[in-house]
């Protein structure tokens, strides 16, 4: 494999398979002449495929993409050629979210402070960006029409319940290739990475925008036919490191002492607020969804409370909010990430969850907090939530497997992560999801089950 990535890395457990449906092909050597026939002597030579991330998207042979064609048509080499032949009138912006601006503060020991006029100098002065932007105005727009179309659905008995978040891109894949009944269950609102692509599209004519995501599933996202355009290349932290071994550059050489204010400002486009797009919101590091939800119907419901539900392991939360007067759950939502839970899930939403559980086992598990101290003793089930935020990584996308966490150790590489979610919540300034300029435009995903090729033998596939 390459130093990119490793199979440590694959933290979603899950490998691709061996089918694909765009086999190679023997090479004709040469025109024979009519009436010629040699028995027996067919070609053994394969010609080179070209296999593009279109074709792993509509294929169900693998639930991802090979590494090699993921880093050969969105990666730092990729970006670098592209950057180099960039068209005069033709501007480079970069977006970054938080959970890769701390990944990279801690890997080049640095403040988040110091990383960030050290990031936004270098990427202007050495790759003459024009535009450098946080992630937080496209996750306002994900978060806020996540809410309005969980309400709408909250009111239609018709809706499959739990509605599921649908930002990343390993789940959906993994949904979309091999349980097509989870589909139905998706929302079609798509991720902050895509919304804000569209946003800068949209806002300046003529620009290549390079993102840095932490999860290499991102690539893939960007590369869906419903948000072609949106973003030029993908690229995750540690290729951002390599890329500065390569090109022999110390991000440390590039720390200005020009105030971190003013460098944040002279690199947004016209209209950024740099107060918005550079935060973060309330909730998980993984973009708070959940929790999210709750806050938005806690405010059509003046006088209910929050009660927050530990589940059976650190990647199962629950979110209820409870009637003070009567105790009723009013709304709720749960934060599932990691494919051990995600396959529980799938067991009870589809005919194969059929099986019975001793609840009583789970309350024993479970343990309950709530934000006025009440205890409520009831399990955590996220199938009966109004809405899942799910994740493929274990711990979510502040351990994504594009981050810089070079712990071999898994339980090093989880408290790795765990220190980085609680540094996000402390360093990260918080903004909320609905102080933000309105924006009607419609964000959408279309979501279909890929059907499985019969042409193709399917032995070994790890699903």
């Amino acid at each position: 494999m390459s130093s990119l990535l490793s199979e440590k890395d694959l933290n979603d457990f899950i490998s691709p398979g061996l089918a694909c449906v765009k086999p190679a092909e023997p090479i004709e050597k040469g025109e024979k002449q009519e009436g010629d026939l040699e028995v027996g002597k067919e070609s053994n030579d394969m010609g080179k495929v070209s296999i593009s991330l279109q074709d792993c998207l509509a294929c169900s042979g693998c639930i991802t993409s090979s590494e090699e064609i993921l880093l050969s048509q969105q990666s730092h080499t990729v970006f670098l050629e592209a950057w180099k032949n960039l068209a005069r009138d033709t501007a480079l912006v970069v977006s970054i979210p938080p959970q890769c601006r701390l990944s990279l503060a801690h890997y080049y020991d640095m403040s988040l402070e110091s990383f960030d006029k050290s990031f936004l100098t270098l990427m202007k002065e050495k790759f003459g960006a024009r535009y450098i932007v946080g992630t937080q105005i496209g996750r306002n727009i994900t978060v806020n029409q996540t809410n309005k179309l969980l309400t709408e659905r909250k009111s239609l008995s018709s809706s499959k319940k739990p509605a599921l978040c649908a930002v990343c891109p390993g789940f959906v894949l993994y949904a979309e290739k091999t349980k097509p009944e989870l589909v139905p269950y998706l929302l079609d609102v798509k991720s902050p990475q895509q919304i804000t692509g569209a946003l800068l599209k949209k806002a300046i004519p003529n620009i290549y925008h390079l993102t840095i995501m932490p999860c290499f599933d991102k690539k893939l996202e960007a590369s869906r036919k419903d948000g072609e355009g949106e973003v030029d290349c993908v690229i995750t932290p540690r290729e951002f490191a390599t890329m500065l071994q390569e090109q022999d550059l110390k991000l440390t050489d590039f720390l200005t002492s020009t105030d971190e204010t003013v460098l944040k400002q002279s690199c947004s486009p016209p209209g950024w607020d740099i107060s918005v797009h550079w935060a973060s919101n309330e909730g998980s590091a993984s973009g708070g969804y959940a929790y999210q939800y709750i806050l938005h119907q806690k405010s059509l419901h003046p006088g209910s409370c929050i009660s927050t539900i530990t589940g059976k392991n650190s990647d199962l939360k629950e979110f209820r909010l409870m009637d003070v007067s009567n105790e009723n759950v009013i709304a709720s939502s749960s934060e599932l990430y990691g494919f051990r839970n995600i396959q529980n899930m799938v067991r009870k939403l589809t005919s194969s969850g059929s099986a019975s559980r001793n609840i009583k086992v789970l309350r024993k598990r479970a343990t309950t907090s709530s934000n006025n101290g009440s205890s409520f003793g009831s399990a955590v089930d996220p199938s009966k939530t109004d809405f899942i935020e799910v994740m493929a990584c274990p711990g979510g996308c502040i351990n994504g497997g594009g981050l810089l966490n070079g712990e071999a150790n898994s339980s090093r590489r989880r408290a790795l992560a765990k220190s980085l979610e609680l540094e996000y919540g402390k360093v990260i300034p918080k903004v909320s999801c609905s102080d933000h300029p309105r924006d009607d435009s419609t964000y959408k995903y279309k979501f279909s089950a890929i059907e499985k090729s019969q042409d193709v033998l399917t032995v070994g596939n790890t699903w």
